[in-house]
């Protein structure tokens, strides 16, 4: 049953009976001291936070993809919010569960240019801890509704506007999912902001529970129908969601569950059947089916391999069973080491080792000749490590070399990948007996976390990867390989030991390596839109409003398309 509530120019639009606690929103504290004890309450904290009265709000945003479920449940109830508040110049604020600002609706001119001179942009900060008492954090505090009068807030700058906030209870989980925030430009709220915000988030948990039931029921049944054969470690992955039976709890940790997450989330998954290294060491084929009706969600059925069947050719053959080994592989992949590796085969004399890029760094001529000759002397193994970057003559003594090579002492050639070479190069490759070609970094997605995590412990032992670090950095191109890596890493686990953690979260990574699969499997065109858009925020120091300018968008375009295109 509704009625239509008319409240002189302020207000007029329809509301629906619905339950709530009665709030007190005539309460008129001074500007010294509140006179509520709720907002009395709140003020202590705030302080005991570090925050104070004259601080700004923080102007640096954080990621929201997580915050995506919430939103989509959402938009259409804010968009039909839109409708029926247009032209009352006051807006709804949405905030996640970590009162993320995640989107705004603003219904005036006014009141948008104010929520822009206070920051509330998507992806900036609102919780008592970081800006004191407000209708977006204290609801989390309390986990309930409350107004919050001008002079009530604690930070100066948010004493020209009331507001009333009502946190969203997930039905099924009873978690905190968000907080809805009406705002306006006034001394005091309009109390018939209480029964609107109040339908309103009503209307997003419904559509959040609708969502859920769907999605979680498909997943369930998946596997529920995989699940019953003991013998076989089986795990589904969803959006919210994740179900082990008691062999892949033993087996997967949680950065295993990150790479499992993001083959989920790839919105090209077939089913498929891939070799996988956890991140304990153990080598397992895993088969991916992706749930039928849930996006983002699949089911992991992990047998382990036959032994010794995935070892690699590296450790199982002696360097000496073949004479001349050539490795290849991009600049970063470990080419230089996996050379030396080889020689831990030979017990004879130290090898010559001719490393052609230091050699005409320091403005020397690499001397191949006289390394042949010195390896043949003393039966020594011989490295000629960036054959790529000799000249035709070296290349072709060098090949002749190759061709005679003779006893126990292997010759090991390193270089790039075959299809960078030149021709007298690649013909010199052929001639070896054995060929090592090292795969890029980015195409060992099935062995990444494992790979990840050991470079982790090499740099500071005791540290792991959450699994959306792991989301993340499988996310990236990785053009530096390894040596890329082991930066990234550096960097991790300096922010990660800054904040007292042992687990490295996104936010310990560099901002240009923490790009989720969600952002990595985007189309062509929105690749490059997302280009434009960061290319646009650095040139602007990060203003988006500028930004917005410059691209001859508006700001509520922008913070989408940053939303959706995992800026």
């Amino acid at each position: 049953m509704g009625s239509t509530v008319a409240a002189g120019s302020d207000l007029a639009f329809t509301v629906t009976c619905v339950t709530f606690v009665c709030i007190d929103v005539s309460t008129r504290p001074s500007d010294h001291a509140p006179r509520r004890a709720v907002i009395e309450y709140s003020w202590r904290r705030s302080a005991m936070s570090g925050v104070r009265p004259a601080d700004p709000t923080p102007s640096a945003v954080v990621d929201i993809a997580s915050a995506d479920p919430l939103l989509d449940a959402a938009r259409p109830v804010l968009d039909d919010a839109a409708t029926r508040l247009a032209d009352t110049d006051m807006s709804l604020l949405l905030v996640d569960h970590e009162c993320r600002m995640v989107s705004r609706v603003a219904f005036g001119a006014a009141i948008e240019r104010t929520l822009d001179e206070l920051g509330a942009t998507p992806g900036a900060p609102f919780g008592e801890e970081v800006v004191g008492t407000t209708a977006l954090g204290t609801p989390a505090e309390i986990r309930g509704g409350i107004a919050v009068n001008s002079s009530e807030h604690y930070l100066e700058r948010f004493k020209s506007i009331s507001c009333f906030g009502q946190p969203i209870v997930h039905p099924a989980t009873r978690r905190l999912a968000g907080i809805i925030c009406m705002s306006e430009t006034a001394e005091r709220i309009n109390p018939l902001a209480v029964p609107f915000v109040n339908q309103v988030v009503a209307d997003i948990a419904d559509r959040l529970l609708d969502r859920s039931r769907a999605h979680q029921r498909r997943v369930l049944d998946a596997f529920q129908r995989a699940a019953p054969r003991r013998d076989i470690a089986v795990a589904a992955i969803g959006d919210d969601l994740q179900l082990t039976n008691a062999l892949a709890a033993e087996l997967l940790s949680p950065t295993d569950i990150g790479v499992l997450r993001a083959f989920a989330c790839d919105p090209g998954l077939r089913e498929t059947v891939l070799p996988l290294t956890l991140v304990s060491g153990v080598e397992i084929e895993v088969a991916i089916e992706p749930v039928a009706g849930a996006r983002g969600a699949a089911m992991f059925r992990f047998r382990p391999t036959q032994p010794g069947s995935s070892a690699p050719a590296s450790r199982s053959t002696p360097a000496a069973q073949a004479i001349t080994v050539t490795i290849t592989g991009e600049p970063g992949t470990g080419r230089s080491t996996h050379a030396t590796a080889l020689l831990e085969h030979f017990p004879g004399p130290q090898a010559v080792v001719v490393d052609v890029a230091d050699d005409l760094i320091d403005g020397r001529q690499p001397d191949v000749v006289g390394s042949i000759a010195r390896a043949r002397a003393r039966h020594a193994p011989l490295i000629v490590d960036g054959v790529d970057l000799l000249d035709d003559r070296s290349v072709a003594l060098l090949g002749k070399a190759a061709a005679t090579w003779s006893g126990d002492a292997p010759m090991i050639i390193v270089s790039a990948p075959r299809e960078q070479l030149t021709v007298g190069v690649a013909a010199l490759i052929g001639r070896c007996g054995r060929r090592i070609d090292l795969p890029p970094l980015r195409h060992r997605n099935s062995e990444f976390a494992a790979i990840a995590s050991g470079v982790l412990e090499c740099i500071h032992p005791g540290l792991t990867l959450s699994g959306k670090a792991t989301d993340a950095l499988l996310s990236q191109d990785w053009p530096g390989n390894f040596s890329e890596l082991e930066s990234v890493l550096r960097q991790a686990a300096d922010g990660c030991t800054a904040r007292g953690a042992k687990v490295v979260e996104p936010t310990d990574l560099p901002p240009t390596h923490r790009t989720t699969s969600r952002a990595a499997h985007l189309s062509g065109r929105e690749q490059a839109e997302r280009i434009a858009i960061i290319e646009a925020l650095d040139r602007v120091g990060g203003n988006k409003v500028h930004a917005a300018r410059e691209l001859g968008i508006s700001r509520t375009t922008l913070y989408a398309r940053m939303r959706a295109l995992g800026i």
